[in-house]
């Protein structure tokens, strides 16, 4: 382990008073000669060094002192952690006036190699580049957050670099940006292109603009008249039976009931990108009154 990375437990209030003078010399002869003893009972309980600090200060001396560790602590540590910039074959992080910009260089790299970039610069972003359907390629998923925002209001943006450049397009990469006063922890889905034959890992209609049926609304047809234009396109597909709530606003779906045998009567209350050239039909043997996917009886923006 980098012994550099110790340090980053070391701040300038913790040593302050304890380079020099009796007191810090005492302390020194105590902690590296004295045996351990049981307290008499009538005297007041002493306040104890953590056990990581006290590891610090016997380090630190056996270099050049303890004075050494408070100079050397926020010259490595910087403003925020121990790196203001970080690379590997995986991601690029750096700081660009108040943004951490993370440009991801493989969009197909195990994640904890994303996670330690950040880590090396002190943010504590968990994120996963998965695959999803086309018009998510390079779009923020999903998100979790903790703690606060930055002090002009935000946390995690994506972007491109170079900045505006299309996705697809040589040279045009993903980037996550960070505020650089955002401190918590995050956890960040980004959207890339996914291999032949890989499951979408998002959620998105097959009927959006840019999706594989684009222009044609399938909500509140039948599955025969569905799959007559599925068939036209070039397609294939999937069924997931649904089973609505006994308001037909929201839905769950019942592992035990999706082996039952859909017929061409059956209803089609949403249709979602599952893989290149295989959509999902969520269906319902009833026809009812309202979509129970979306709790009204349309799907999409006019």
């Amino acid at each position: 382990m980098n012994e550099l990375q110790h340090l980053a437990r070391v701040r300038d209030e913790d040593l302050a008073g304890q380079a020099s003078g009796a007191g810090a010399r005492a302390l020194l002869a105590s902690i590296t000669s004295e045996e351990p003893a049981a307290e008499p009972a009538a005297e007041p309980a002493r306040r104890r060094t953590p056990r990581w600090r006290t590891r610090m200060a016997v380090g630190a001396v056996a270099v050049t002192g303890l004075a050494a560790a408070a100079v050397i602590a926020p010259a490595v540590l910087g403003a925020r952690g121990p790196a203001t910039s970080y690379a590997s074959s995986a991601i690029d992080i750096e700081l660009r006036g108040d943004m951490y910009v993370a440009t991801i260089k493989d969009p197909f790299a195990d994640y904890a190699k994303y996670t330690e970039g950040f880590k090396a610069v002190g943010l504590n972003v968990n994120l996963e580049v998965v695959p999803v359907s086309p018009t998510q390629v390079g779009q923020i998923t999903g998100m979790r957050l903790s703690g606060r925002l930055a002090p002009n209001g935000e946390s995690i943006t994506n972007g491109t670099s170079p900045e505006g450049c299309a996705f697809g397009s040589a040279g045009c990469a993903m980037t996550v940006e960070v505020a650089r006063g955002w401190t918590g922890w995050a956890s960040v889905r980004l959207g890339r292109a996914a291999r032949p034959g890989e499951r979408y890992q998002n959620w998105r209609s097959a009927m959006k603009k840019g999706e594989m049926l684009a222009g044609y609304r399938a909500d509140g047809k039948t599955v025969g008249e569905v799959m007559a234009e599925v068939r036209r396109r070039g397609l294939e597909a999937v069924f997931q039976i649904i089973t609505p709530a006994p308001d037909n606003d929201g839905y769950g779906v019942d592992p035990k009931q999706q082996s039952a045998k859909v017929g061409d009567d059956w209803m089609v209350w949403e249709v979602q990108s599952e893989q290149a050239g295989v959509v999902r039909l969520m269906v319902t043997k009833e026809r009812l009154p309202k979509n129970p996917v979306y709790g009204d009886t349309k799907i999409l923006d006019e």
